[in-house]
């Protein structure tokens, strides 16, 4: 199991756009990886738009990436990427 911190950049915070981009990306290049993410105390499942979009992350929240399973290094790090290139949609 691997994890990273990670402070959301887009202004717009994690909508609807952005979560099914990263969410099609865990699922199309990470199937056999296990993608979820924490907020606070609540963690959920990062391969489903609505569990994403039930988080409620807002622009400057930080949140826990945590992946385990299949190439863990490699989908942390592109996973972790693209949170932090969000803001450039």
């Amino acid at each position: 199991m691997k994890s990273k911190k990670i402070t959301i950049i887009n202004p717009t915070g994690f909508h609807t756009r952005p979560a099914r981009h990263f969410v099609d990306t865990a699922n199309d290049n990470f199937p056999d990886t296990d993608v979820r993410i924490i907020k606070g105390e609540k963690t959920i499942n990062g391969k489903s738009v609505i569990h994403m979009l039930t988080l409620g992350v807002k622009y400057q929240e930080e949140i826990e990436l945590v992946v385990e399973g299949g190439p863990e290094e490699e989908a942390l790090e592109a996973l972790g990427r693209y949170f932090e290139t969000i803001y450039k949609e």
